[in-house]
């Protein structure tokens, strides 16, 4: 597709690590503590957090579902937890 920014793998690792760490310390979790929620060991979020690792879907999932963000807002390269947090609120009340 022409015209399309198209993000590197690099990048996009980079900024779902940052946002799985905005996630976790909005939440005010530890990394030991997110990672006994999500079932994953600490050296892996570090790694992840810090953009060494891929995130596995699974394991996306499970952060999300911890932190109380969604994957979506895990993706998102604009991410912000406070807005973030808001907007799943107001949907969750609509439910």
């Amino acid at each position: 597709m022409r015209g399309v920014n198209k993000p590197e793998p690099d990048g996009i690792r980079q900024w779902v690590g940052r946002n799985v760490k905005a996630a976790r310390e909005y939440a005010g979790l530890t990394q030991q503590e997110l990672c006994l929620g999500a079932n994953l060991s600490q050296p892996y979020l570090s790694q992840c957090e810090s953009a060494k690792w891929n995130i596995g879907v699974d394991n996306l999932y499970r952060i999300a579902v911890a932190t109380g963000f969604t994957v979506s807002n895990l993706v998102d390269p604009h991410f912000d937890p406070a807005s973030a947090s808001r907007t799943n609120a107001r949907a969750r009340r609509k439910d």
